[in-house]
């Protein structure tokens, strides 16, 4: 150790090592992930089932997904995509998927059946920008297919 070390300087010394470890982003959301809803239709009526996805249209590191139920979506902030431009896909399915209850394995049927005209599994219905917001007012998007 060096001759003019001091004991009593080591505790502010790890104090200040903790606080630029603290503001390096250890512990925040280095993504700034933002809450998205929406409804989403097909020739004017809700989709019943099915699903949307933000594909990143600039550079953002990550796009999300949802389930589309009734005609709703929604992306909570911890499953949210970051500030910018992305590329929206949609797909829409004439049933659920799902297993009706007590029936035997094996027994759920062909595969739902995308409802949608073929050009949406070839190109985005839409692109939305998506913008800092509070949980309480999250980013909206409606999909009117048609």
């Amino acid at each position: 150790m060096p001759a003019d070390f001091k004991p009593s300087a080591l505790p502010s010394c790890m104090l200040m090592a903790a606080a630029i470890a603290l503001s390096a982003g250890c512990g925040g959301d280095p993504f700034q992930r933002q809450p998205i809803k929406g409804v989403a239709s097909f020739a004017g009526k809700p989709i019943k089932f099915g699903t949307v996805r933000f594909e990143p249209a600039e550079k953002q590191p990550a796009g999300t997904s949802a389930s589309i139920k009734d005609g709703e979506f929604k992306v909570e902030r911890a499953a949210g995509i970051g500030p910018g431009k992305y590329k929206v896909w949609v797909q829409a399915f004439d049933r659920s998927g799902e297993v009706a209850a007590g029936a035997a394995p094996g027994s759920e049927g062909p595969p739902p059946k995308d409802i949608l005209p073929a050009k949406y599994l070839n190109e985005p219905a839409t692109e939305f920008t998506v913008n800092k917001v509070t949980d309480d007012k999250p980013n909206e998007v409606n999909l009117d297919l048609k």
